[in-house]
C-alpha cells in the first residue's frame, strides 16, 4: 500500500512540472513544480478511448517510467477533469502536447477574480477582451509599463466599457495583492491561474491575447504597442 501511494505521489509531482520562459530575458527559463491535490488515479484514462487505466496498471507504469507524462483535460473553469495517458507518446514529445491558441473561435472560460467576481467569456459578447498572462506578481512589476500603456489605450477610447481587461497570474492571491499596485487600473486580476495557462498553451510571459466582439482570437501579442483597440472596435 505504501509503495502504491509513493508511486501516485511521484506521478502527481511529475505531471505538474512545467518550464516557462520570461519574455525579453535571454537564456533563462523557469521551472515550477506543483503538487496536484485533486489528483486521483480514477481520473486517469487512455487517450483516444473512454477506458479508465486500472490503478494496478497505473502504479506499474509509474514504476517503469518515473517520467510518466499525463495530459490534463481542463474545463472552462480551470478544473482538471481527467488525465490522459498515451502509450504511444515519446518523452521528447512532452513539450508539444498543448499548442498555443490559434486565431479563430476561442474556448469559453469562467474566471474568478481576487475580488470574487466572475468573468465568463460568453457573457462578454460585443466587447474586445484583453486576456493577459503573467507568471509571478514580482515579475509583473518589471512589466508594469505595459499595463499602464494598455490602460492608457483603454482610457483613450470614446467608450472604455467596450473593452474587458483581465490578467491571469500563475501565483497566489496574496502575492497578486502585494505585487499589483497600479491604481485605478481597468484590469481585473485572477490568481492561481496555472490550469488556464496550461489549457491555452501559454509558454512565454507575459503573453497578451486579444479576443474580438464575437469571441474569436485576434492574435497573441508579445508587444502591447502592436494592439490597436480602436481598429478592432470598428470591425
Amino acid at each position: 500500500m505504501k509503495h502504491s501511494i509513493f508511486n501516485i505521489l511521484m506521478a502527481i509531482l511529475l505531471i505538474s512540472t512545467t518550464t516557462y520562459s520570461q519574455q525579453g530575458v535571454i537564456g533563462i527559463s523557469y521551472t515550477k513544480s506543483y503538487v496536484d491535490k485533486d489528483f486521483h488515479v480514477s481520473k486517469v484514462y487512455y487517450k483516444g478511448t473512454n477506458t479508465q487505466v486500472p490503478e494496478e496498471t497505473f502504479n506499474q507504469l509509474v514504476e517503469e517510467n518515473p517520467n510518466l507524462f499525463l495530459e490534463s483535460v481542463i474545463d472552462s473553469e480551470g478544473r482538471i477533469t481527467r488525465y490522459l495517458y498515451d502509450p504511444n507518446l515519446k518523452d521528447s514529445e512532452f513539450q508539444t502536447i498543448t499548442d498555443s491558441p490559434q486565431k479563430g473561435s476561442f474556448p469559453n472560460f469562467k474566471l474568478t477574480t481576487i475580488s470574487n467576481d466572475t468573468i465568463i467569456l460568453s457573457e462578454l459578447k460585443g466587447k474586445i477582451v484583453i486576456l493577459r498572462f503573467e507568471m509571478e506578481a514580482t515579475t509583473f512589476r518589471f512589466k508594469k509599463h505595459e499595463i499602464q500603456e494598455l490602460d492608457d489605450k483603454i482610457n483613450g477610447l470614446a467608450n472604455k466599457d467596450s473593452v474587458a481587461a483581465i490578467i491571469v497570474f500563475d501565483t497566489s492571491k496574496s502575492n497578486v495583492e502585494k505585487g499589483f499596485d497600479l491604481k485605478d487600473s481597468n484590469f481585473k486580476l485572477v490568481a492561481n491561474g496555472r490550469n488556464f495557462i496550461e489549457k491555452y498553451g501559454i509558454k512565454y510571459f507575459p503573453s497578451t491575447l486579444v479576443i474580438d466582439q464575437n469571441g474569436s482570437l485576434i492574435d497573441i501579442f508579445r508587444h502591447v504597442d502592436e494592439i490597436d483597440l480602436e481598429s478592432y472596435l470598428k470591425k
